[in-house]
């Protein structure tokens, strides 16, 4: 084996050597694949763990909101709305069932969901590279995942499509998996199963299709290998993979007609999408793209930079096919976060697989240059210069990051440690929870969301309903009260002003008129210019509603709560 190395060595005379893989050989498949899992899994723990105590932020209450009601039997859609693709509405479900009807379930779903992709970025790399690349990519996407997005930006659509796209990915990259220095096996439903995650991460959100190119690469590698009929080999793959995809939509439309919410699942997710929630036009000039664009890489700069290095490794023939696979993949996500427009940090979640992956690569890359030139250096020769600066210049951005990564986690669990050990109350802990202003001017504070809920549920009966007007469901999940209407927000109703929409949604108040009316104030944002108080005083029909049938009962920070006229 060592003479084979040096041949090796001598033949290519760069760093295309096999001292990694000689003792990769040394050690079974299974031993090294444990050993990654293992450190993945740990970095899971101790990048997620503070975060299972964390609240829901707005997302993640109409989520939280909509789940429980399709616990009762309610048909998503047709019962509740979400402009929102079911896919997150039912993981919500499924974690409230299996974990209990508490926050840290969702959370702990959600570092699950992380997990698992973390641990199929690992596999990508290790077919790609080898398992060092591997390891270290999932690593890195638990610890920026958990570590760099704040408590708003987790647990949203985006982390699935992560997961749905990291796993469909390893499976095509496991088409045919390198043993030694041998081919694997033939995996012939991979791309079938492949379709299968694009199909769920469809009904996470449709950016997974803007993603799933990327999958191609793999694809055409397994069938170049293929001495004869290698595009019919490719074209069968895709077929796969497009049938894949195709059952899964067919399921989810099938539950959609046997529950007759077809239409209200077209016009939510295609009428309401096309038509209004996608004209946003916040970009006007190459300003704003430069502005956007640091934006959306402020957060997570360090990996940005250290990904830089994975991107140089296109001038090497080993890495040059996955870091092109990366570099590709980055390119496509920057472009779903610029195709929705918001430029919200959780849509830029979607960023971390592509930029972990050439981080890994990069990584790798100098790890194997040390390695050459401690080898060089050993047998007298000298180092190339280039591969010394870039080993270097590596190495002080890999500590870059990880000094950020160090503060950040040690911040969390100080905070962790603090409120589990009961030397912080919960009170504190929510309190410091709060987003854009101080409570009372347009904030969002979690803890005033507890105190009026609190507020709602001890004046309510649980078969009495309530309503929010504004951008608050998360009032009614945290009373444990239900809604009189599908619309638990009012974001479709003031966006599209459909006349059917509304005459369906003061009918539903008019049969079953709520006993509280909570008006969200000083609630102006990205999606809605107007305040939700302006924008009920703007309806009239609404506004003789609230003021002929209700009194105004208290205020509360930002929130107007009116309770129902008492009958004579």
């Amino acid at each position: 084996m060592h003479d084979e190395c040096k041949i090796m060595k001598e033949e290519q005379k760069g760093d295309q050597e096999c001292t990694q893989d000689s003792r990769l050989a040394r050690v079974p498949r299974y031993r090294a694949h444990i050993i990654a899992l293992v450190i993945i899994a740990a970095a899971g723990v101790v990048c997620g763990v503070p975060t299972l105590p964390e609240p829901f932020g707005v997302d993640q209450g109409i989520y939280a909101y909509i789940a429980e009601r399709l616990l009762e039997g309610a048909v998503d859609h047709r019962d509740v709305f979400d402009h929102k693709p079911p896919g997150i509405h039912f993981a919500y479900a499924k974690a409230f069932f299996v974990f209990g009807h508490a926050m840290w379930s969702i959370r702990l779903l959600d570092l699950l969901a992380a997990t698992t992709a973390a641990a199929a970025l690992y596999a990508v790399g290790y077919v790609s590279i080898g398992a060092r690349a591997g390891a270290i990519a999932g690593v890195l996407y638990l610890a920026f995942y958990a570590g760099f997005f704040d408590w708003m930006s987790r647990a949203q659509p985006e982390s699935w499509v992560n997961l749905m796209f990291a796993a469909g990915l390893a499976a095509c990259s496991c088409r045919r998996v390198p043993q030694g220095g041998n081919r694997g096996p033939v995996w012939l439903a991979a791309p079938l199963v492949a379709g299968l995650f694009c199909g769920l991460g469809i009904w996470f959100k449709p950016t997974i299709l803007m993603l799933a190119p990327v999958w191609v690469f793999p694809l055409i590698r397994s069938a170049a290998r293929r001495e004869r009929e290698r595009w019919n080999y490719f074209a069968r793959d895709m077929a796969m993979l497009a049938a894949g995809a195709a059952a899964i939509g067919l399921i989810v439309l099938a539950y959609y007609a046997w529950n007759g919410a077809l239409r209200d699942l077209y016009e939510a997710l295609i009428v309401f999408n096309v038509r209004y929630h996608s004209r946003l036009g916040l970009l006007r000039g190459w300003s704003d793209f430069w502005r956007a664009l640091y934006g959306i890489l402020r957060p997570i700069l360090g990996l940005a930079l250290l990904a830089v290095s994975g991107i140089v490794a296109l001038a090497n023939p080993r890495y040059r096919p996955a870091a092109a696979m990366g570099l590709a993949g980055f390119a496509l996500a920057l472009g779903t976060v610029f195709w929705q427009g918001s430029f919200a940090r959780s849509h830029c979640v979607v960023l971390l697989p592509p930029l972990v992956f050439l981080a890994a690569l990069g990584t790798d890359r100098s790890v194997r240059l040390a390695w050459n030139l401690f080898g060089r250096r050993a047998a007298g020769e000298r180092g190339i210069t280039l591969d010394v600066v870039g080993a270097v210049l590596t190495a002080a951005l890999a500590l870059f990051v990880v000094f950020g990564l160090i503060q950040t986690l040690a911040q969390r669990w100080t905070k962790f440690r603090a409120v589990a050990s009961g030397r912080v109350s919960q009170v504190q802990y929510y309190a410091s929870f709060w987003l854009k202003g101080a409570p009372g001017k347009g904030g969002y504070s979690f803890q005033d969301l507890r105190e009026i809920a609190a507020y709602l549920e001890e004046n309510t009966t649980p078969d009495q309903p309530i309503f929010v007007w504004g951008f608050r469901p998360i009032l009614a999940w945290l009373a444990n009260r239900r809604m009189p209407t599908r619309f638990c927000f009012r974001y479709p109703l003031t966006r599209a002003n459909d006349p059917r929409w509304w005459n369906e949604f003061l009918g539903d108040l008019d049969r079953s008129p709520p006993e509280f009316f909570v008006v969200v104030l000083e609630d102006r944002g990205r999606y809605h210019p107007e305040t939700s108080k302006d924008a009920l005083e703007h309806n009239g029909a609404l506004s003789r509603f609230l003021h002929e049938r209700y009194v105004h009962d208290r205020t509360m920070t930002d929130f107007e709560i009116w309770r129902k006229k008492k009958e004579r």
